[in-house]
């Protein structure tokens, strides 16, 4: 008796996996023939308006007339997979999501990547520095409001600003201090303050906390009693020390 119970326990196991895998093949079909009657287009962005707008989404998936050119389409016809493929190669788009809603609705869900310094090199076309590290095209949707940086660019400078700039985004003194930032022929950066008509150069990225700290202290006990204009430079390169002219 207890041999056939353990036979049936044993089918019933068997059996299940198989009714799931069905049931997936049968909802797959069913989706496929889902015709789409509106599409729902969301962008996740952290800054203040979304760099893409959704003429731009629909230009990426290659439907410059907007969603009439997918409105009642099946669901099989549209190649979800290849649409978020199409969004990913974009630069700006850090993740994408295309499926079709209980409704019919085609929802397309894309996150933006933040930027957070504009680099504008000598001659050439800029780009943004975002907080994952990667460089994204300008917008012609929105300019963010971000730090400058000019001069001798490279993606050696890239991943010293990017440092330097994760650096001053968690500090909430020097986040609202700086101005812009510039990077000389030697790779030396510096950057220019709102308070004052010097440069401060740090030079690399080595003890930033330390250059920073030293700044600070010198701003608050001398430029605050010498006055604001004293300087034309702030030399901070050198372990120990902090050199004016």
């Amino acid at each position: 008796m207890s041999k056939k119970i353990n036979i049936g326990k044993l089918l019933l196991l068997l059996l299940i996996p198989v009714a799931l895998i069905a049931l997936y093949f049968l909802a797959t079909k069913n989706s496929d023939n889902e015709v789409c009657k509106d599409v729902s287009i969301t962008i996740n962005h952290k800054s203040e308006e979304s760099l893409l707008s959704e003429l731009d989404i629909y230009k990426i998936l290659g439907y410059p007339a907007g969603k009439s050119q997918l409105i009642g389409k099946k669901a099989g016809e549209l190649k979800m997979n290849e649409m978020e493929k199409k969004l990913i190669k974009n630069l700006t788009i850090q993740k994408a999501e295309v499926y079709v809603g209980i409704s019919g609705e085609l929802k397309i869900e894309i996150t933006e990547r933040n930027p957070i310094l504009r680099v504008i090199p000598g001659g050439k076309r800029g780009y943004y520095i975002c907080d994952d590290g990667a460089k994204i095209p300008l917008s012609n949707n929105y300019t963010p409001d971000l730090i400058p940086a000019t001069g001798f660019m490279n993606d050696k400078i890239d991943r010293k600003l990017y440092y330097i700039v994760g650096f001053v985004n968690n500090n909430s003194f020097w986040k609202e201090q700086i101005q812009q930032f510039f990077v000389n022929e030697n790779q030396d950066v510096s950057f220019i303050p709102f308070t004052g008509v010097h440069e401060v150069i740090l030079g690399d990225t080595s003890n930033l906390d330390e250059k920073f700290k030293k700044l600070e202290v010198f701003y608050k006990k001398g430029l605050s009693k010498l006055g604001w204009n004293k300087y034309k430079s702030i030399n901070l390169k050198f372990k120990g020390q902090v050199i004016c002219k």
